[in-house]
């Protein structure tokens, strides 16, 4: 499914402020887009930017890319976004959004949170449990009264999931993060992804490649990503653009140059893959 079909950046003001100068320089005037478009570079190389200036541009007429946080934006990257031109295939629908990886860290550290405050309530209603149980009490409530004849009753872990409403689920990292696609991730949406592969393994990059490529063939979705993920950067019939060349241009996965690097590395070590 393609929403976002063509994007102009300015070709004609060779400005200082940023943004002007970064696309300039790269001579990156046109974007056409593929369900799944990949921005590859090396750190510094505009690929965020890139991601924003696209949000910014099209939420400049209306609002419909959602992002978790407003973006902090400069008078100059404002009179940017609005010389820039985009072209829609069909209307970007209103579920759409921009993911960064400052929002899968703020998602890891708020089930942190969330996971330590049920481990306390847990601990507190352990102890709960044992002193009902075991202690003599005086009772100076039906309440009292009530949760002895429970404790009586239950085991302790009874008791404890009947008043917590889920237990803790201590998650990796990947794990955590691989959740939070799973559930932002929509059928019917546009979405911009930046660095998605931050906090994912190898093994869960790869399982993330298979919701992507799910909701791109089976449920409308369009992709346009930024990353330097080997794995993310294999993913099939992906249009990938260079920006680390200049000019920018699409290369296939195998031909960039840090692709390449880890072949060699991997090919020079082939033999200690074969003991």
């Amino acid at each position: 499914m393609i929403y976002l079909e063509k994007f102009e950046l300015l070709n004609n003001e060779d400005w200082s402020y940023y943004p002007f100068h970064i696309f300039l320089e790269k001579q990156l005037f046109n974007i056409e887009f593929d369900p799944i478009t990949i921005f590859y570079g090396d750190n510094g190389s505009g690929k965020s930017t890139l991601l924003n200036i696209i949000t910014e541009t099209i939420n400049n007429n209306k609002s419909v890319i959602r992002r978790k946080k407003p973006l902090v934006k400069s008078n100059y990257f404002e009179m940017y976004t609005t010389k820039c031109n985009y072209y829609l295939e069909n209307n970007i629908p209103l579920g759409s959004k921009i993911i960064f990886s400052e929002d899968i860290f703020e998602n890891i550290l708020s089930k942190r949170i969330e996971n330590q405050k049920k481990n306390n309530q847990r601990k507190e209603l352990e102890k709960q449990y044992m002193q009902y149980k075991y202690d003599s009490i005086n009772y100076s409530s039906l309440e009292d009264l009530r949760i002895s004849v429970e404790t009586r009753n239950k085991t302790q872990s009874k008791f404890i999931k009947s008043r917590i409403e889920e237990n803790a689920k201590e998650f990796s990292n990947g794990q955590t993060s691989l959740e939070f696609f799973d559930k932002e991730l929509k059928e019917d949406s546009l979405y911009l992804l930046d660095e998605p592969e931050n906090s994912l393994s190898p093994k869960f990059q790869i399982e993330l490649i298979q919701l992507i490529l799910e909701l791109s063939r089976f449920y409308k979705c369009q992709f346009i990503i930024a990353t330097h993920s080997p794995f993310l950067l294999s993913i099939p019939n992906a249009k990938i653009y260079d920006l680390d060349s200049v000019p920018v241009v699409t290369k296939k996965w195998h031909e960039l140059e840090n692709m390449k690097i880890y072949y060699n590395f991997f090919k020079e070590n082939k033999s200690k893959f074969e003991n």
